[in-house]
């Protein structure tokens, strides 16, 4: 039988990364594990090579994702790849086995599994990940895909390798691409992991922007697609709006003050990257 691989990228995750390879060690399917260390310096790398079949560093400043992902399944043989980041930790001994169960359909490239907000997670980023990642079917969103804990179907990437000019959002780049050549991109509610970031504003500023170059890069948006009112007002309310819904249901009030300052902050923020790379 064929021996999975799974490739883990990591970079300074010493916090978390033992225990999700000590999960990752845990599950039922047989596998092999690739780490690609982006010049750690906390003890990651270290950690990780405790763990790993083969360990490649990638040096500072050469950190392009698409590059890396084709890089990655270069270095591998297994007809399907998993890609688990250094901070997803599994949640059961079968999120493996869930993960690349989809591949039964032979229609199906690409899976990504449910995410999982940690204890600690704000508030209005617990809503954005069980938005993104339901227990039950698919969201609506026709671009939703994550790689930080998904598989991959090699026949498939032979045919759409990973573009390589992305700084952000490879992975909805790639997904859409599958879509558009006819394959499935399934999603296995049943593979879980615990996976969420706390950021700052400033943090949260930058990393909209930066999603919004690739919405430039990799939509052909019309006029009122890219309009103010559509691109940016719209959604801008429409996440105020949950937002005080989910935290005044929770007793959250802190963050009912709080949470417009971060939704304005991603808005502007993603408004300003897509006029820049326009």
């Amino acid at each position: 039988m064929e021996s999975l691989w799974v490739v883990m990228r990591s970079r300074n995750d010493a916090w978390v990364v033992e225990s999700t390879l000590q999960a990752l060690r845990q599950q039922t399917l047989p596998h092999r594990l690739l780490v690609m260390d982006n010049a750690s310096t906390d003890g990651t790398r270290e950690i990780a090579q405790r763990f790993a079949d083969q360990l490649v560093d990638v040096a500072e400043g050469q950190y392009v994702p698409g590059r890396v992902l084709n890089q990655a399944m270069n270095l591998v043989d297994s007809s399907q790849v998993v890609f688990l980041n250094s901070d997803c930790t599994p949640q059961h001994p079968e999120c493996l086995a869930e993960l690349v169960r989809p591949f039964e359909n032979p229609q199906v490239g690409a899976v990504y599994g449910r995410q999982q907000a940690r204890p600690d997670c704000f508030p209005i980023f617990v809503r954005d990940t069980l938005q993104m990642y339901p227990d039950g079917a698919a969201p609506a969103w026709r671009a939703a895909f994550s790689m930080a804990s998904s598989a991959v179907r090699r026949a498939t990437w032979e045919q759409i390798p990973f573009r390589e000019d992305l700084s952000y959002s490879e992975d909805i780049d790639w997904s859409q691409s599958l879509r558009a050549a006819g394959h499935q991109v399934a999603y296995a509610s049943a593979s879980r992991v615990m996976h969420s970031h706390n950021y700052t504003l400033s943090q949260w500023f930058r990393r909209q922007r930066g999603e919004g170059k690739a919405d430039a890069q990799m939509f052909s948006l019309s006029t009122w697609e890219a309009s103010f009112l559509r691109y940016t007002l719209l959604p801008l309310a429409r996440a105020c709006w949950k937002d005080w819904r989910y935290c005044a249901a929770r007793g959250e009030w802190i963050w009912l003050a709080k949470a417009p300052f971060y939704r304005v902050a991603g808005s502007w923020g993603r408004r300003r990257g897509f006029l820049e790379a326009r």
